[in-house]
């Protein structure tokens, strides 16, 4: 998931042929019920590693918001299709694959721009010249800017609002002083940054900050480092092996006794939410390990919209095995939101009128989404989301892609 952004230029480059929606080259479509709802997603479900199932997994929510909105007679009385292209999870691929679908296929209504940033952010200026509306699940805040990518919006949280809740926990369980791990990429330094904000606002110290690189496979000088701080609570970003690398590196140094808390990243890596041998649950690694979550992946937790999510849980089972946490269904909740504005704006071409929409919902607005009540405006289309939507719970194994509690 680590995958490079240099081809920001490439995709830079290739949008201008994009412009075609907007010079009149691409005909408008018709807007008469016999024409489909078009949704086009790229999604890398053949690369190798643990990133094709996350990649899987924004297909199933796809094909079960799909189903849902068409149970439900569509959106505007229009079919949703649902076309997936398979991007291998490389960024230049993925803009390749969008710029020939522009040129040769009818125009999308909407787009999914891939299931990581490093995918999303090169595809980001052929949607944006494209005219083209854009809900997506990557996390990167370089999305956010509604100057540079008036179109595209987001349903990860904010780093901030995950770091609101973290620090909100932290005070309530009398804690005064936390240390931090985390990983050197663009979006680990977002929460990272967001993280120590939040600390300072609610007046708790921060004892000691380490990084890692994906080529570290011991964490034991890091920590060593961290726990000389006396922290009484660790907070850890990661994703993948390295999440194991860290854990396994606090068991040898016997240093389980303080608690860690893992981000909603390093909630989605299998380490956390299986059980030995595939995962960590339940053996040493993860003594005292909480993440932070979502509450709607946690059972009998406090999720805005229930009736939606349990839609969202029976039409992901229709569609196959709910294999990681809810949290990686982002996928769902944009096209729920996606056929909110178009309902509401009456249109289902008009990108701009869906857009200006969107950034006055709040999050008492109900409607197919299930994951998190949102709010957007028109300086940010990063969501902002109520902080005390966020969970904190102990690793556990899965249950229709909720944890315990």
């Amino acid at each position: 998931m680590r995958k490079r952004l240099g081809v920001l230029l490439v995709a830079t480059a290739l949008s201008a042929t994009a412009c075609a929606a907007d010079t009149g080259e691409q005909a408008a479509q018709p807007t008469d019920s016999s024409s489909p709802y078009r949704i086009v997603q790229l999604l890398g479900q053949n690369q190798a590693g643990p990133a094709a199932l996350n990649a899987k997994a924004a297909a199933q929510a796809s094909k079960a918001a799909v189903a849902v909105l068409n149970e439900q007679g569509g959106i505007m009385g229009h079919k949703v299709e649902l076309e997936i292209i398979d991007d291998g999870g490389d960024p230049t691929t993925a803009v390749t694959k969008l710029q020939a679908r522009l040129n040769s296929g009818p125009k999308p209504n909407l787009i999914l721009p891939g299931n990581t940033s490093a995918e999303a952010l090169p595809m980001a200026p052929i949607i944006t010249e494209a005219g083209v509306f854009s809900v997506q699940q990557a996390s990167s805040d370089a999305l956010d800017n509604p100057a540079k990518f008036p179109y595209l919006f987001k349903t990860p949280p904010i780093p901030a609002t995950w770091a609101k809740a973290f620090a909100d926990y932290a005070k309530g369980k009398g804690i005064s002083k936390v240390a931090m791990i985390a990983g050197k990429d663009a979006f680990a330094q977002a929460t990272v940054a967001a993280t120590k904000k939040a600390l300072a606002d609610a007046g708790l110290t921060l004892t000691g900050e380490e990084t890692y690189t994906a080529e570290d496979l011991d964490m034991t000088a890091q920590l060593e480092r961290l726990r000389a701080g006396n922290p009484e609570l660790v907070f850890m970003q990661g994703a993948g092996a390295a999440v194991g690398y860290v854990l396994e590196s606090r068991r040898k140094i016997g240093w389980t006794d303080t608690p860690l808390v893992a981000d909603s990243t390093s909630a989605v890596t299998s380490l956390l939410n299986k059980a030995a041998p595939d995962g960590l649950v339940g053996t040493p690694s993860v003594q005292n390990v909480s993440l932070q979550v979502l509450a709607g992946a946690v059972k009998g937790g406090k999720a805005p919209n229930p009736d939606s999510l349990g839609k969202m849980i029976a039409a992901l089972k229709k569609e196959g095995d709910i294999t990681l946490p809810l949290n990686a269904y982002f996928a769902y909740d944009g096209i729920m939101l996606a056929a909110k504005a178009a309902e509401e704006t009456k249109t289902i071409t008009d990108a701009k009128a869906q857009s200006q929409w969107l950034e006055k919902l709040t999050s008492s607005q109900t409607g197919g989404w299930a994951l998190a009540g949102y709010t957007y405006t028109a300086q940010s289309h990063g969501p902002g989301v109520d902080p005390a939507t966020v969970a904190i719970v102990p690793a556990s194994t899965l249950t229709d892609g909720q944890f315990s509690g």
